[in-house]
C-alpha cells in the first residue's frame, strides 16, 4: 500500500476525528479552572487532543459531508454544543465570584483589588477567594470528571450535526442566569445577617456616644465581624459547593435534550 492509499484510507477517519475536536475544544474554551491564563495555550490544545484520542474509540463519529455549507454549519453547531456545556459550569462559578463580590463590598475590601486569571480582570479579594473555594471544592469531588462524561452524553442526545435551536434552550440558559444569582444571595446571606447587626449595633452607639469616631471604628469591626461569619458559615458553604456540582450533571443533561430535540 502506497502513501497516496494510505492518505485516502486514513483522511475519513481524520475528519471524523476533527469533529470531536470540535465539541471539545468549544468546552475547554469557556470551562472554569481550564480558562486561565496560567495554563499555556499549547497545554490547552494537548488536553483537548488527549481527550479527544481517549473518546474517538467509544464514540460512533461519521464523515464529513460533502456540501462546504454544511459543514461549516456543522462545525459551528458542534462548538456551540461545546459552549453551552462549558456556559453551565461558568454560571455556576461566576455565581461563587457574585457572592465574594458583594460580600467584600459589605465588609470594607471593595477597595481592593486582585487580578481574577479567569476573566483576567480586577476583582475583588473575597470574590477571588470564594472562586478559589469553589475550584477546590470542585476537583475534591472529582466533578472536573464531569467534562468527559457530558461528552460522551452530548453524543447520546445530540448526534454529530445535530444541534438544533429553539425557545427550550433559551429558557435553560436563562434559568441558569437565575440559578447564578440565587447561589451567590444563598452563600451571602450569612455574611449579610451579621453584617447588618454589626452596622445597626455601630449606629445605635454613634447615636449614644457621639464622641465616638463611628465612622473609622466601623472598618476593622465590620471586616472582623465578617471574617468571623465566613468561617462560622464555612459547613453551610463547602455543603452548598457539594450541593449545586452534584446537581450540574442533571443541568447539564437538560441543556442537551434542549439542543437535541430542538
Amino acid at each position: 500500500m502506497n502513501a497516496a492509499q494510505t492518505l485516502h484510507l486514513a483522511l475519513p477517519q481524520f475528519q471524523s476525528f476533527s469533529i470531536l475536536l470540535v465539541r471539545i475544544a468549544g468546552i475547554i474554551s469557556v470551562f472554569p479552572i481550564l480558562n486561565t491564563r496560567t495554563i499555556p495555550t499549547p497545554v490547552k490544545a494537548g488536553l483537548v487532543t488527549m481527550l479527544g484520542l481517549v473518546l474517538a474509540p467509544i464514540i460512533q463519529l461519521p464523515s464529513l459531508p460533502t456540501d462546504p455549507v454544511t459543514v461549516v454549519a456543522g462545525i459551528g453547531g458542534e462548538f456551540l454544543i461545546g459552549l453551552t456545556i462549558g456556559l453551565a459550569v461558568r454560571l455556576l462559578f461566576s455565581g461563587f465570584q457574585i457572592a465574594g463580590d458583594l460580600i467584600g463590598t459589605q465588609m470594607g475590601f471593595s477597595a481592593i483589588q486582585l487580578l481574577d486569571p479567569m476573566s483576567h480582570q480586577n476583582a475583588p479579594i473575597i470574590a477571588q477567594f470564594q472562586l478559589t473555594l469553589g475550584s477546590l471544592v470542585f476537583l475534591s469531588l472529582n466533578a472536573h470528571l464531569l467534562v468527559v462524561h457530558a461528552i460522551g452524553m452530548s453524543y447520546e442526545f445530540v448526534p454529530p450535526f445535530g444541534a438544533r435551536l429553539s425557545e427550550s434552550i433559551a429558557r435553560d440558559i436563562i434559568q441558569l442566569a437565575q440559578n447564578m444569582l440565587a447561589v451567590a444571595l444563598k452563600l451571602a446571606a450569612p455574611m449579610f445577617a451579621t453584617l447588618l447587626i454589626v452596622n445597626t449595633i455601630l449606629a445605635i452607639l454613634g447615636r449614644t456616644v457621639p464622641q465616638m469616631n463611628i465612622f473609622v471604628l466601623s472598618f476593622p469591626i465590620t471586616i472582623g465581624a465578617g471574617l468571623v461569619a465566613m468561617s462560622l458559615a464555612m459547613p453551610f458553604t463547602l455543603s452548598l459547593f457539594e450541593k449545586e456540582f452534584m446537581t450540574l450533571a442533571e443541568t447539564i443533561l437538560a441543556l442537551l435534550k434542549a439542543l437535541g430535540h430542538g
